[in-house]
């Protein structure tokens, strides 16, 4: 049973966590996501309607932001309430340890990490995909842009399916493909095509001119078959062709790993991948990170205002990306791994938290 002391507290960091919400989503949702939109409105004449589907779809990867830091502020602002009330000196009165007090506080940003990882894992991958999708779509109908050198692959339980190489794509159109076909790791069968296109009404491609080169166990050609037209069914629509390589934020951790493992096979380096992958554990648990840091630093009275502890949630914030990006660039470098260059920022700050902590109880 959570006792009286518990759920006060918990009551008293609520709302200055939706006032945090509120605040930090009208600040990141404008420098993040509406100026660009806007832009895209006024001077490349996309669809308000649009441009409103695709702010909706991007609000969720800025949530993952916008939790720690409505967290902190939260951490700040009720410790700064109950200093400068005295309660905080009322408690210890009563034989209360501030090792007591804060207990709850690290429930709550427990419970608002598990709240951030899970949007992160299951909510913002597919809106993020969506979003893009949705862009890719509107920018091939107002003008089909050409892209060149395309190398995609298909994979499937693990393991490389198909290859797909194309010399160019403009619209519905690829020139020059390639298709290669694998069978429990073994290449079994290529396609070449001199032109692919896009069926809309059968969801399908349509090769033209082009041979299938069918091969043995031992890589040798069997036989070849020639075609004028030929319907290959493949999972991928031209706007995923046009997209290329999903990117970390358009897949969740199994699916990112899966990515990884396949660029390793591929003979790629995957160290900013292998960081990424950290990384999307690591921010959740930010939030953990900063109540405990942001409660001792709000005893002080003077931060009792909404005005100086939003402030002093922005300069911890950029603290904390700070040293994020500093790790990111050493751990790329190959000078401490991915899963540290992942964690420290949160190892760094909560050390400093718990320093802080120990200081005040004494």
């Amino acid at each position: 049973m959570i006792k009286t002391l518990d759920r006060y507290i918990i009551k008293e960091l609520f709302d200055p966590f939706l006032f945090g919400l509120g605040a930090f989503t009208a600040i990141l949702s404008a420098s993040m996501i509406l100026f660009d939109l806007v832009r895209a409105v006024v001077v490349r004449g996309m669809p308000v309607l649009t441009a409103a589907q695709i702010f909706l779809y991007k609000l969720p990867s800025t949530a993952v932001y916008i939790f720690p830091m409505a967290t902190l502020l939260a951490a700040l602002l009720s410790f700064a309430k109950l200093s400068s009330q005295s309660e905080i000196v009322a408690f210890k009165a009563g034989g209360i340890s501030l090792y007591r007090i804060i207990v709850p506080v690290l429930v709550f940003g427990l419970s608002v990490s598990l709240v951030t990882l899970l949007c992160y894992e299951v909510v913002v991958p597919r809106a993020n995909l969506a979003a893009t999708n949705l862009m890719v779509e509107v920018q091939a109908k107002k003008s089909p842009k050409i892209q060149k050198n395309i190398l995609i692959p298909e994979v499937e339980n693990d393991a490389l399916k198909r290859m797909y190489f194309a010399g160019s794509l403009k619209g519905n159109m690829m020139e020059d493909v390639v298709v290669e076909e694998f069978t429990e790791g073994k290449l079994s069968q290529i396609i070449n095509a001199q032109e692919a296109r896009w069926d809309k009404d059968k969801n399908t491609w349509l090769f033209t001119n082009g041979i299938i080169y069918l091969l043995s166990d031992t890589g040798e050609y069997k036989h070849l078959i020639r075609f004028k037209e030929q319907y290959m069914t493949i999972k991928y629509t031209p706007a995923d062709f046009y997209i290329g390589d999903r990117k970390p934020e358009e897949m969740n951790m199994s699916e990112l790993k899966k990515f990884i493992k396949l660029k390793k096979k591929m003979g790629e380096a995957t160290v900013d991948l292998q960081i990424q992958y950290y990384l999307k554990g690591a921010i959740p648990f930010s939030c953990l990170v900063f109540v405990l840091l942001g409660a001792p630093l709000g005893l002080s009275p003077q931060r009792s205002s909404s005005s100086i502890g939003l402030g002093l949630s922005v300069l911890i914030v950029f603290f904390y990306y700070f040293l994020t990006f500093a790790t990111m660039a050493i751990g790329e470098l190959g000078l401490i791994s991915p899963v540290v260059s992942a964690w420290l920022p949160n190892v760094i700050t909560g050390g400093i938290g718990a320093y802080i902590l120990n200081k005040s109880a004494q």
